[in-house]
This record gives C-alpha cells, sequence and structure tokens, in this order.
C-alpha cells in the first residue's frame, strides 16, 4: 500500500494542480487535482481517504469540462493509482468514449460546461 504522502507527491511530479472544493457538515472542505492535457482534463475529487472520484474528460472551449472519457470511484489510492496509469489521451488505448460522471463529483466554476435547458449538465 502506497502512503498517502507518497500518492500526492507523484501527483505533484506529473504536473496536478491542487485546488481546496467545499465539504459539508462533517467535512469542511475537499481537494481537486487536474492536470490538463492538450484537449483533455485529468482530475482527482477527494473527499476522504475512502472516498475519490478520478476522472478524464474532454477539454471544452476556455478550459471547461466537456464530455467525460473515463472515471473511478474508490479509495484515494486507488483512484490516483488508476488515474495516473491512464495513457496519454493521444495515444492508442486511451479511453475515448462518454461514461456518465459520478453525480457527487464537485467540480470548481471554472470546470463546469454550461447549463443545458432542464438544468443538467
Amino acid at each position: 500500500m502506497a502512503p498517502v504522502d507518497d500518492l500526492l507527491d507523484q501527483l505533484m511530479k506529473r504536473g496536478f494542480q491542487f485546488s481546496r472544493a467545499p465539504g459539508d457538515a462533517a467535512v469542511p472542505f475537499t481537494l481537486v487535482a487536474t492536470f490538463g492535457w492538450p484537449g483533455h482534463i485529468d482530475a482527482l475529487h477527494v473527499r476522504s481517504e475512502d472516498d475519490a472520484t478520478a476522472w478524464r474528460s474532454e477539454d471544452a472551449a476556455q478550459g471547461g469540462i466537456g464530455r467525460v472519457i473515463w472515471s473511478f470511484d474508490g479509495t484515494f489510492q486507488d483512484a490516483v493509482l488508476e488515474l495516473l496509469s491512464l495513457p496519454d489521451p493521444r495515444t492508442r488505448g486511451a479511453p475515448r468514449q462518454p461514461t456518465r460522471a459520478h453525480d457527487g463529483v464537485y467540480l470548481p466554476g471554472q470546470y463546469r460546461p454550461p447549463r443545458t435547458r432542464g438544468g443538467r449538465w
């Protein structure tokens, strides 16, 4: 099992940027890490050591999130390891099909796609 600090270090070495995100009554804030590829965004939302969501999305115009093409829900460790094992999105074998992101994913405003009719993304 990789220690949390080692996994955070791996994300930082890869170039992920970290920011705080709102939490709830039990957890005052959560952590979001993002990395931009040409045309794609990799992201990790950490709610606790046992609750994290990782995803890759297409990069919409002006740095927003487009279609989610891969996502994973699990522990922090598993989510980081799955995210770091994804191939470069420009290479053969990289995920390309849209998938539905976990409904509980918090997306900072700059990463949210424009709302469509009906209030859904």
